[in-house]
């Protein structure tokens, strides 16, 4: 039988441990608080910044008081499409009244003999309105000098109150003065002859039109997007005085 005695022992000696005989002393560092920072009690969050306040949250900030408001916006974006609007009736108008303004303003049947007031600056041309082609002759007379009759080139019309005139012949006088003129045709068809405006004199109207097309509506976004810059660099600034009176 072995002996127990020479047996090699485990654990702490006889009346010595953890659950009998003496006490043992607390590990080194055992109760005491971390190195860093304050204690902190049990199930209150750690504070954090200066003096143990909390972090501030930044102010919420009622849209309405911002200003200028955003309508503003939507108004200078509003008058640039009235601008545009109001650019493209100006062009049509000006090139409707310009056409208009061209149709003739005395008429005579073929064979009749009319007035015209003549100034060598606007040189009256001489229109003529058919169903048919037809061959025609025109003379000139009166006035204070000898006036001629010059061929328009090419086909050149225009249409007042459904009727069409062509441009044959416009009226070269030597000075300003009243003139005698008849036209006539050789065929019996239902035609009839005018004297109003050249078409070349519409091209300023026409060209009035076409700036009022393009100034207007320009302008009219530019202040649109001028507007749209200043509102939004003011409501910033406004936003951060807000922000900082908070």
């Amino acid at each position: 039988m072995t002996d127990e005695s020479q047996l090699p022992s485990y654990g702490p000696p006889p009346g010595q441990g953890p659950y009998h005989g003496q006490p043992q002393p607390p590990p080194p560092g055992y109760g005491q608080q971390p190195a860093y920072g304050p204690p902190q009690p049990y199930g209150v969050p750690p504070q954090y910044g200066h003096h143990g306040q909390q972090p501030p949250f930044p102010p919420r900030i009622d849209s309405k008081a911002v200003k200028p408001s955003l309508w503003w916006i939507a108004g200078v974006w509003a008058l640039a499409v009235t601008a545009g609007l109001a650019g493209v009736a100006v062009f049509v108008g000006g090139v409707v009244g310009s056409v208009s303004d061209l149709a003739p303003t005395r008429t005579f049947a073929s064979g009749e003999s009319v007035t015209v007031p003549v100034d060598p600056a606007d040189k009256p041309a001489v229109y003529i309105a058919t169903d048919t082609p037809v061959s025609y002759e025109c003379a000139v007379s009166g006035g204070p000098g000898q006036a001629k009759l010059a061929k328009t080139a090419g086909s050149q019309t225009v249409t007042a109150d459904a009727v069409v005139w062509e441009q044959l012949l416009v009226i070269n006088a030597p000075a300003k003065g009243d003139y005698q003129l008849t036209c006539a045709n050789k065929e019996s068809a239902n035609v009839r002859y005018g004297v109003g405006r050249p078409l070349s004199s519409a091209a300023g109207g026409v060209l009035g039109g076409a700036a009022a097309l393009f100034l207007i509506p320009g302008a009219g976004i530019l202040i649109a997007i001028t507007g749209t810059v200043v509102v939004l660099v003011r409501r910033r600034s406004a936003r951060g005085r807000l922000a900082g009176a908070g």
